[in-house]
This record gives structure tokens, C-alpha cells and sequence, in this order.
């Protein structure tokens, strides 16, 4: 058979290959080597055009969604899904690599049963040689089975690698960057649904740590909120970071602050659609995805979150700069949040882990729990002071 030869954008099929978020479809144009990502939303609306006026960047994903559905195959061909079980995979393949004996240890019991993901690269988190190593086998694997895909299709790729970039060009985006970036969009959409009672940025985005691995987002939920939205922005949030091997959860609240858990990553929430489901009780609340055994949120931490973005912001750690310019300040100057200040009271002190910073030592115990250690609290004081903070 006479191979295709065709000049592709290998990176955009190898983010395509790695993205698991079930909320988007890939296509490869045959006729260019571009790589179109079109969400389930906007190809529903080739069959059922909404009601209102879209924004006119999802006109032309709109418009592009039904050009593909007429094409029937001929310029347009669908990536394949992202499979779990490769992944899995090629984590076994990588841990048989490392020679720590103890890392090694820890890496395979972190992939037994269930969250086997999540836990596999919060270790590998803490040893940042290991974690480069990581994302360059992955890179690696992916792309072969992209090369492979390829070859199946009767296509040769030809690809051109990219320059090294001069020095007066821009630095890409940072992880902290793109996280933020995502969580503004994430929280303009979750806070137009009806059910939605407050929006909370959690955990190390909010200090100044300068390579989050993910971005986490608390939603106080009403009882009897529909939660198929809201789970359907958390896929797309997550998937857009799966891109840069970054990751998202978004946790759920009740209004009495209660912990109930994350948001359902599957596009089908209902008891058997997915074997390697691991929440408790699926399908009792549709898109609750209860799963206590892997995460569970504190009780201080759920009633007094770290940063609240909606409708009101509450920083009850002192804000990083980015956040401040990159997240907080579009809400404010849009009119979708009001900023308000609380004060910051002092308690007892005792042992536990700052939640600014992270460290596990002598703590002062903040407003219901929410603990500090001193250098946070004086850099905290020297900013409601009118100071300036490092953090």
C-alpha cells in the first residue's frame, strides 16, 4: 500500500493520545497535519444548534464541528481515545528503570488498585530527577504509539523538529501559569450554574511553590444541585491540563461545609459504565464521584478554604502575585466577585503543617483551625500592614 506522506504536528497528536478527559474528540487533517480538538458540546450543537448567540470563538468550532461531520472521513480522520491500560503500562515499564530500591518500592505499591495514577505521580513529586526522567519516557512511548498509529493509517509523517528558541523570543507559559489560566475559565463557567453557592482555590497554587503539579478547586454545591455541568467543566478543565502534564480536582462541598467529594470524571455517571470506577455508592448522586478511600478533604479546611474566589474573595493566606493578577483580579474587574478583607485572629499554638507553606512544625492555630507558622504570619501581618510579601 503507498504510504500518504504528509507534514504532521506530532505534538498536537501526542497531547491528543495522552488526553483521557473524555469531554473532547481529536481529528487529524489529512489535507494539512493539523490537529483539531472539538468538545462533546460543540459537536452536540451540529445536531441541536443552541437557542442563543455563541461567542464567536465557539461559532468557528461550531462551524468546524460540522464540516467534519459532513466530511464523512474523507480530509478528517478521529484520533484514537486515550487508553488507561497503555498508561498503565508504561508506568510498570518505568518503574522497572529506577534504580533507587526504595523509590522503586514505593512506585509499585503506589500503582496497586485503585487512584494508581494519582499516587504514582504525587511520589514521583517529591523527587523532581525521577519525575523529569518520567515525563521523557513518556514522551517517548507516547510518540511511538502516535508513529505506530500512523503507520496503520497509511500515513509516513513528516516531521520537522522544532528550533531551539533565540533569547529575545518568550518563555512559554509556566505550570503555574497554565493552571491558573484553566481555573479562571473553570470558575467564569461554574459560577453562571444554578446550584453553585461559592467557588475556593485550594492547596499548593495557593502558596508560592513554583512547580504545582495540579490545581485544586472547592464547590459548595446546593442539595439538590444537577451536578452533570459542573462535572462536564471539571473534564474539560482537566483535560485541557492533561496537555501539559499538569492535573485538576475539583471537590465538592455541601452547604452545611461538608466534604462530599469530587466531581465524577466520566462522561456516563451511572453503577457499571466503568470498570475502574472507585467511588463509593456511583450513581446514587449522578457525577458525585465519592471516593473517601483515595481523598478526603479536612473539615477545618472545607469550612475555611484557602483562597474564596466566588461571590465573595477571601484570601486567608497571603495571595502569590499570580494569583492575585492572573485569577483573582479578572473576577473582580468583570463584577463577578466583590473582594472583602477578614481578619486574621490568633489562637494557641501547637504541632501540624502550615498550610501556606507546607511545613510540618510548631503552627499558630488561625481562625477555626486554620493553622500558620510564624514566618507566614508575620509575612501576613507585614501585608495587610500595607508591606510587601515574598509569598
Amino acid at each position: 500500500m503507498a504510504m500518504n506522506r504528509l507534514k504532521v504536528d506530532l505534538p498536537g497528536l501526542m497531547a491528543a493520545f495522552e488526553d483521557a478527559s473524555w469531554e473532547t474528540s481529536y481529528y487529524l487533517d489529512l489535507k494539512t497535519g493539523a490537529v483539531i480538538m472539538l468538545t462533546d458540546e460543540e459537536l452536540g450543537y451540529v445536531d441541536e444548534p443552541p437557542d442563543w448567540p455563541l461567542p464567536e470563538w465557539q461559532e468557528e468550532a461550531v462551524k468546524r464541528a460540522d464540516e467534519i461531520w459532513l466530511d464523512g472521513g474523507t480530509r478528517y480522520l478521529r484520533v484514537p481515545d486515550a487508553d488507561s491500560r497503555e498508561g498503565y503500562g508504561d508506568m510498570e515499564d518505568f518503574i522497572a528503570t529506577v534504580e533507587d530500591e526504595h523509590l522503586r518500592e514505593l512506585l509499585w505499591v503506589a500503582i496497586s488498585g485503585r487512584g494508581a495514577f494519582r499516587r504514582f505521580k504525587d511520589i514521583l513529586y517529591d523527587h523532581p530527577r525521577e519525575r523529569k526522567r518520567w515525563f521523557n519516557f513518556g514522551d517517548t512511548q507516547v510518540r511511538r504509539r502516535v508513529l505506530d498509529w500512523l503507520e496503520s493509517e497509511g500515513i509516513e509523517p513528516i516531521i520537522e523538529e522544532p528550533e531551539a528558541p533565540e533569547e529575545e523570543e518568550l518563555e512559554s507559559p509556566s505550570d503555574r501559569d497554565l493552571c491558573l489560566v484553566e481555573a479562571l475559565a473553570f470558575v467564569q463557567k461554574a459560577i453562571q450554574m444554578s446550584g453553585v453557592e461559592q467557588v475556593a482555590l485550594l492547596g499548593s497554587i495557593t502558596t508560592d511553590r513554583p512547580d504545582p503539579k495540579d490545581v485544586d478547586l472547592l464547590v459548595t454545591v446546593a442539595d439538590d444541585m444537577d451536578l452533570k455541568p459542573l462535572a462536564a467543566a471539571a473534564r474539560r478543565l482537566s483535560g485541557h491540563l492533561q496537555q501539559h502534564r499538569l492535573g485538576a480536582d475539583v471537590f465538592l462541598a455541601d452547604p452545611q461545609g461538608r466534604y462530599l467529594g469530587r466531581t465524577c470524571p466520566w462522561k456516563v455517571c451511572a453503577p457499571g459504565v466503568r470498570m475502574s470506577c472507585d467511588a463509593r455508592h456511583c450513581g446514587q448522586r449522578p457525577y458525585l464521584h465519592y471516593d473517601w478511600d483515595a481523598v478526603r478533604l479536612e473539615d477545618a479546611l472545607v469550612r475555611r478554604p484557602h483562597v474564596v474566589l466566588w461571590p465573595q474573595v477571601i484570601a486567608r493566606v497571603p495571595l502569590p502575585e499570580d494569583v492575585e493578577h492572573v485569577l483573582v483580579q479578572p473576577l473582580v474587574n468583570e463584577g463577578l466577585s466583590e473582594r472583602t478583607d477578614e481578619p486574621w485572629t490568633y489562637d494557641v499554638q501547637s504541632e501540624g503543617r502550615c498550610v501556606h507553606c507546607q511545613r510540618q512544625l510548631p503552627v499558630l492555630e488561625l481562625a477555626k483551625n486554620l493553622r500558620l507558622c510564624a514566618d507566614c504570619l508575620r509575612k501576613a501581618a507585614d501585608l495587610l500592614d500595607g508591606g510587601t510579601c515574598d509569598r
